[in-house]
């Protein structure tokens, strides 16, 4: 990321953390190419509402590349905010035991 912005763009992740501020339950995973926009990113309430969302249309639908750009894109929101805790691991978890399934 960082050989992607300039050197005035430069994010330092310990004092540039964002807080998201996106309502979207659904979101494309994309990577990075520019310092992150907080109205891309969805605080953690919602990513708690996004991964129940997910899970559920896994369960319906069984479609293993919606579901890994899901939780892609959760795993996405959760790093760049800087969260690391117990629902973190949760959602890596899950992911891994998808892809197990699958």
């Amino acid at each position: 990321l960082n050989t992607l912005l300039s050197n005035n763009d430069m994010l330092h992740f310990d004092s540039d953390r964002i807080v998201g501020t996106s309502g979207d339950l659904e979101k494309a995973y994309l990577r990075l190419t520019s310092a992150p926009d907080p109205a891309d990113f969805r605080p953690l309430d919602v990513l708690y509402k996004s991964l129940e969302f997910v899970l559920n249309k896994w369960r319906e639908l069984g479609d293993y590349s919606y579901t890994c750009e899901q939780l892609k894109s959760i795993r996405q929101d959760l790093t760049v905010q800087g969260i690391s805790n117990e629902f973190t691991v949760h959602v890596y978890e899950t992911h891994g035991r998808i892809a197990l399934e699958k």
